[in-house]
């Protein structure tokens, strides 16, 4: 009897191991045998340091998917986009790709937000043919990191040769750095001291995300008395940093990133004292440019944030290269994107080269009467 027993438990095994895997393949082939769909993959840090970036890059590519149906961009088939959260890490950003790919059959991938986790996406790309664009990461080492890799941020190189052009017309002699400690702004800083050789760089200050209270490295700067202050921090650090600076009294000219662009920090103390680089978008009467932007305030009930227009750009470039180059395989479409010169999209008119790094105008951006306009 206890033979039977185990021979029939054995068997019970076997046949529970079975019907799962037959599920499992037949899961399988249902999503790789539907030709109706084309699945966009959004490979964005959902949570974590860099979540507000990617949570806007993955509104701004559902947008665009709405309107590409809408539209019928992509006659006979249905165009889908899911995200999986990466956190804005390289071990995130793999087991997302992979989970994009291999379980939703994306055919194109959107991401990173973080040059960390695009990078780390550069060989399986590579490997698997997957055209992708990355709608912010901006570390100048990406530049043709794979075939199949394109980016609608420009690198860091031309935004910091801006921001710190700026600083010599102003004519600063000692500039205080404050920087989150990321791939991020471990890049930016890098750029911005290689512009400004000559300049002291005093003191120079990594933060993290857990430290909340940056009164003792404002105390700091403000014994150092420096011409001006540069931070490199994500929107809500750059809140915090603003009001404690208010709260101690420092009152300096201060320059930042593109990443200030954020409608949170519009009411924050002294923002009026902050000047940054961005790329020049079209102007809000711009047809696609005001349709985008009434479009998302309908879609998500307030208005886009940094990197909601490069997600939707991203998206909406990846859309019509499959329809003009698909036909012909994932090696033409990147062939494709590569070529486009002066697009028009709402994050401003694009022209990329054969590294996969796109150009855009850059121009000077503050804070006034509680709005962003250009110096």
């Amino acid at each position: 009897m206890s033979n039977l027993f185990k021979r029939s438990s054995r068997f019970s095994r076997v046949a529970q191991l079975l019907s799962v895997s037959l599920i499992v393949a037949f899961l399988s082939a249902c999503g790789t045998g539907d030709s109706r769909r084309f699945v966009i993959g959004g490979v964005l840090p959902l949570t974590g340091d860099a979540g507000t970036f990617g949570r806007n890059a993955a509104r701004g590519a559902t947008l665009a998917v709405r309107q590409a149906n809408e539209s019928h961009l992509l006659p006979g088939l249905t165009v889908d986009f899911t995200s999986e959260d990466s956190r804005g890490t390289a071990a995130g950003a793999v087991l997302a790709a992979r989970k994009l790919l291999d379980f939703s059959h994306a055919k194109v991938l959107i991401g990173d937000v973080t040059s960390a986790g695009t990078q780390a996406l550069a060989p399986i790309i590579t490997e698997r043919r997957i055209p992708l664009i990355s709608p912010a990461a901006s570390d100048p080492k990406l530049s043709n990191c794979s075939p199949f890799f394109a980016r609608v941020w420009p690198s860091d190189v031309y935004e910091a040769q801006v921001t710190a052009g700026y600083a010599r017309d102003q004519r600063f002699k000692k500039i205080a750095v404050v920087y989150a400690n990321t791939d991020y702004g471990l890049a930016m800083v890098d750029q911005f001291k290689k512009v400004l050789s000559g300049v002291a760089i005093d003191p120079l200050i990594p933060t993290d995300r857990e430290s909340l209270d940056y009164r003792p490295v404002l105390q700091r700067i403000k014994l150092a008395r420096p011409d001006a202050l540069f931070f490199v921090l994500y929107p809500e650090d750059a809140v915090r940093l603003l009001s404690q600076a208010a709260e101690i009294g420092l009152k300096l000219p201060m320059l930042a990133t593109a990443t200030f662009e954020d409608p949170k920090l519009l009411s924050a103390p002294g923002a009026d004292r902050v000047v940054f680089a961005s790329p020049v978008p079209p102007d809000n009467t711009n047809p696609e440019r005001a349709h985008f932007l009434q479009g998302y305030k309908t879609a998500f009930g307030e208005d886009a944030g940094v990197l909601s227009d490069t997600g939707y750009d991203a998206a909406m470039i990846l859309i019509k290269s499959w329809a003009a180059a698909g036909p012909k395989g994932a090696d033409a479409v990147a062939q494709y994107i590569r070529s486009l010169q002066n697009y028009a999209g709402v994050s401003g008119e694009m022209t990329f080269d054969k590294q996969g790094d796109v150009q855009k105008p850059y121009r000077l951006r503050t804070v006034k009467g509680g709005k962003f306009v250009w110096l």
